[in-house]
């Protein structure tokens, strides 16, 4: 499977984070829609084609854990892969992932290394 005409929602509250992330993805051959935080975003879900969801954790107005209960509550939507970013590393990904509703975690540390690979693997 390639990345050609899959489209990944990247939500984050730092221009910077968006700017990064979006040059990556954009890289690897993903179209890429962006929102600033939770309540943002979920005005991109109007049953448009979107294969990932990639969100942050802490954000203003609707955080990372709030977007995804909202998605998994849409029926079109309920089953579309997410991936949490978080600043913390410490946090227990196992319990945190089930708790979450999110597909995988990934630290912000690992974004460079990881993110492009991680999203091959969940979408192609």
């Amino acid at each position: 499977m390639n990345s050609a005409g899959k489209t990944v929602l990247l939500v984050d509250d730092s221009e910077m984070v968006i700017r990064l992330t979006s040059f990556m993805l954009k890289s690897a051959g993903y179209k890429v829609l962006t929102s600033c935080d939770g309540e943002d975003a979920l005005t991109q879900f109007d049953k448009k084609n979107i294969d990932l969801v990639i969100t942050d954790l802490n954000m203003p107005n609707k955080d990372g854990l709030q977007l995804i209960n909202e998605i998994r509550n849409m029926q079109y939507y309920k089953f579309l892969p997410v991936v949490l970013f978080v600043s913390d590393s410490t946090i227990s990904i196992r319990e945190y992932i089930k708790t979450s509703g999110a597909t995988v975690l990934l630290s912000k540390d690992a974004l460079k290394e990881k993110l492009v690979s991680t999203v091959k693997k969940i979408i192609g």
